[in-house]
């Protein structure tokens, strides 16, 4: 599989997460918060969107928020205007 600018790897206190930044978007979407998505949002999305499921299961809300944001600002960053 090839790697692209969405697919990274990010550190969350001692563990390193591979995710989709694609996919968080997309679960978003799905829920119908991309626009000023709540923290429950943002959360759920992010954890849904993790390979393998069990190392969303390992993380705790506040660590799967802060991939969250960090993977928020990576798709702004690339210039995603769906990005909340």
């Amino acid at each position: 599989m090839t790697e692209n600018q969405f697919i990274q790897e990010y550190p969350v206190g001692d563990k390193v997460v591979k995710i989709d930044a694609l996919l968080v978007l997309s679960e978003l979407t799905m829920m119908g918060a991309e626009e000023n998505p709540t923290r429950e949002n943002l959360i759920q999305a992010t954890r849904n969107a993790i390979r393998p499921q069990s190392e969303a299961e390992a993380l705790s809300p506040t660590e799967t928020l802060a991939l969250a944001l960090r993977v928020t600002m990576s798709l702004k960053s690339l210039g995603n205007a769906g990005a909340p």
